[in-house]
């Protein structure tokens, strides 16, 4: 199946639009609801989401509504979710091709999923801006020695203190960066909020960091 294209942004006149820079598609996007932004930080957090869209329409079509409030491709499985608590069962949803191996499905995300989630949210909240400002001026020398480092367990303050010949700034964002691509990984960020004592691992030396 050909990749959905996102549709312009549509406000009431009470809404105010929300502007964030998505680091996976290398662009600004706007929403005009908070829900919209909490569900953009989770896919945008998880590693296993290599894509995404929002507002999501298939090309070609001429409908001027979205199918969904997203779309995303999850370890290559298709995935479309409805935000909302009163939305029906039944969602039209884009026909598969037949010849794809894997079956998109829709997911109906409520305002008490995302409630179940709000301390990782926000804590991805505070995180992404460094990626946005920072991610560039990370070297590949310094992300490969910080990866390394949490061979062990250890905290944010440990990394900034073991890298002293480097700005802080710039090893914690090191940090995230390797966190966003899923090489760290941290069960703190789910039930903490975060801070220097927030502790980091090597993934596949400890629990998955996403919710």
């Amino acid at each position: 199946m050909t990749d959905p294209i996102p549709l312009p942004v549509r406000r009431l006149p009470n809404q105010t639009l929300h502007h964030v820079w998505a680091p996976k598609l290398h662009r600004p996007i706007a929403f005009s609801s908070v829900a919209q932004v909490r569900l953009w930080v989770m896919l945008e957090a998880n590693p296993g989401v290599t894509k995404y869209c929002e507002r999501p329409a298939l090309p070609g079509e001429h409908g001027s509504e979205p199918v969904a409030d997203f779309w995303a491709e999850h370890d290559g499985t298709a995935h479309w979710f409805v935000l909302g608590d009163d939305v029906d069962d039944h969602v039209d949803l884009p026909d598969t091709d037949p010849s794809t191996p894997h079956t998109p499905h829709t997911e109906i995300v409520s305002v008490k999923d995302l409630e179940h989630h709000r301390v990782w949210i926000q804590n991805w909240m505070s995180l992404l801006p460094y990626l946005t400002t920072g991610s560039h001026l990370i070297d590949s020398t310094l992300r490969e020695n910080v990866i390394h480092f949490f061979n062990a367990k250890a905290t944010l303050e440990h990394a900034e203190h073991h890298f002293t010949r480097h700005d802080a700034v710039l090893v914690r964002t090191a940090v995230i960066a390797a966190l966003h691509s899923g090489q760290l990984a941290s069960t703190d960020l789910i039930t903490l909020p975060l801070s220097r004592q927030t502790r980091f691992i090597r993934y596949g030396r400890g629990p998955s960091h996403a919710a």
